[in-house]
């Protein structure tokens, strides 16, 4: 059982590194990643509004350390969506970082920042979190934006 554990994270690992050739830097532990990832896959999903999207952002360095996750939803999430989310974070180790500002909040576990936001955007939002070939069509985006990313992640990552 020990084995196949440590063989499954090292595969997750693996997977969720991006493509690229890219890999986490030492300090980051190989479950890193994968947990935050989990964390707001999990969050988002308790919306109950559909299929939280995995996508990978434009710098091949950066996805190691970047996790951007997408909610689209026919209209804008209410205030009540992000009071949902926050309560799922919480309870998941994450801490709110400051007020929130309208429907966006920041918060942050280990070193780890997390900014969600939900409304609706023009395309341009979306142009430094994304890459070209994951991006949504249309000129704006309606849902939630979940973009987080480690302490020490190259410039330009978020």
């Amino acid at each position: 059982m020990r084995r196949s554990r440590a063989v499954l994270t090292t595969v997750t690992a693996a997977a969720l590194a991006g493509c690229g050739g890219a890999h986490p830097p030492p300090e980051a532990g190989p479950d890193d990643r994968a947990l935050v990832r989990a964390d707001i896959t999990v969050a988002l999903d308790a919306l109950g509004s559909g299929h939280p999207q995995v996508v990978s952002v434009p710098r091949p360095a950066a996805r190691p350390c970047t996790v951007v996750v997408l909610l689209a939803t026919r209209e804008a999430p209410r205030a009540d969506a992000t009071a949902r989310i926050a309560a799922v974070l919480a309870g998941r180790g994450w801490r709110q970082a400051g007020a929130p500002l309208g429907d966006e909040r920041v918060y942050t576990r280990a070193r780890w920042r997390l900014d969600v936001g939900a409304g609706t955007w023009p395309y341009a939002r979306l142009l430094d979190l994304v890459a070209d070939e994951q991006r949504p069509e249309g000129d704006t985006f309606t849902g939630v934006i979940a973009s987080a990313r480690r302490e020490g992640c190259p410039a330009g990552a978020s």
